[in-house]
């Protein structure tokens, strides 16, 4: 029984890991953007349907 990790293994846990590093990065930035764009857009129009 062979136990060396073949390419396709190799390469399966390189794409994996790529996609982890993205997913670590990309996922706070896309909640600050989205948190920002709330607070640009949504919050004024809250303001303006709200009388005083």
């Amino acid at each position: 029984m062979d136990t060396s990790p073949s390419t396709g293994s190799v390469f399966g846990l390189l794409v994996y890991f790529c996609f982890l590093l993205a997913a670590v990065f990309i996922g706070p930035l896309e909640a600050v953007l989205g948190l920002g764009l709330y607070w640009l857009y949504g919050d004024d129009a809250e303001r303006r349907r709200t009388p005083r």
